[in-house]
């Protein structure tokens, strides 16, 4: 289901080149398109060599991180998984959690409300039946690793100098990136996906995420349940990555060379 390694295609904006890191080839069916996977199962191992038998997972109704961690304990035999979500009335269990119920974990449906609040009532259902909840948006150190150790193969002249554009979510990737990456980029630009700069900021200096790069963390231009539409030559999700792909057409022409898209996945 999963690759050691994800390629770096390239791509023309309006006559610029633009190299392009497909983490999101990362898994495979029945595992989502998501290169922070790369974390989770480093961190799942971790757990279970530990004696942990049941992982919790919070999700949302967009992304496929359920899914994920689902596919992730297939891997493991008898790891379970508890998958929580903000259930709406008269709304179906989202299809990334279906897929996840016939890998066999158990989904729970919550009270939609404050996230801090959902996401307090699933670990208390995880952890009553001794399991362990996993860190909200997967923001943990194996992930952050996980990511810069991807990072540190990319070939310096795909960075050195340029810029590196990325879309941001709890902050993991752009901390992977930025603490992974040989060549050093003159700048990084962040769109968040819904999370506020300073949250992410606050995700980068808990790993000493910092360089002598210029780092600009783009404010959402739209909630994160609203999905956006741009022409994109791969896939690119519309809540998450694709608010980031915008954001390099609008700005090409004024982005130092090379530059270098990092494609997560849902």
């Amino acid at each position: 289901m999963f690759r050691h390694h994800t390629p770096i295609e390239s791509y023309l904006v309006r006559g610029t080149e633009v190299l392009v890191k497909r983490d999101d080839l990362y898994g495979s069916w029945p595992a989502p398109p998501l290169g922070k996977l790369r974390g989770a199962r480093v961190l799942l191992r971790k757990l279970f060599d530990g004696g942990t038998r049941l992982v919790g997972c919070w999700d949302t109704r967009i992304s496929a991180l359920g899914q994920g961690i689902a596919a992730c304990c297939s891997e493991l035999p008898g790891m379970n998984a508890l998958l929580t979500y903000p259930a709406k009335k008269g709304c179906e269990v989202p299809r990334p959690l279906q897929v996840a119920e016939s890998l066999g974990a158990e989904v729970l449906g919550v009270r939609a409300g404050r996230i801090t609040i959902s996401f307090s009532e699933g670990r208390k259902v995880v952890e009553n039946r001794g399991g362990t909840m996993l860190p909200f948006g997967l923001e943990c150190a194996e992930a952050v690793y996980a990511v810069s150790s991807e990072a540190g193969l990319v070939p310096p002249s795909c960075t050195h100098g340029g810029t590196v554009v990325l879309c941001a979510g709890s902050g993991v990737t752009l901390a992977g990136l930025l603490l992974g990456l040989r060549g050093q980029p003159s700048r990084f630009i962040a769109a968040s996906s819904g999370r506020s700069p300073r949250s992410i900021a606050r995700c980068l200096r808990k790993y000493g995420a910092f360089t002598s790069s210029e780092i600009h963390i783009e404010p959402a231009r739209c909630p994160y349940s609203e999905p956006i539409r741009q022409d994109c030559p791969f896939p690119s999700h519309p809540h998450y990555d694709l608010k980031a792909w915008r954001l390099l057409c609008e700005e090409i022409d004024h982005l130092a060379k090379p530059i270098l898209f990092w494609n997560v996945g849902s």
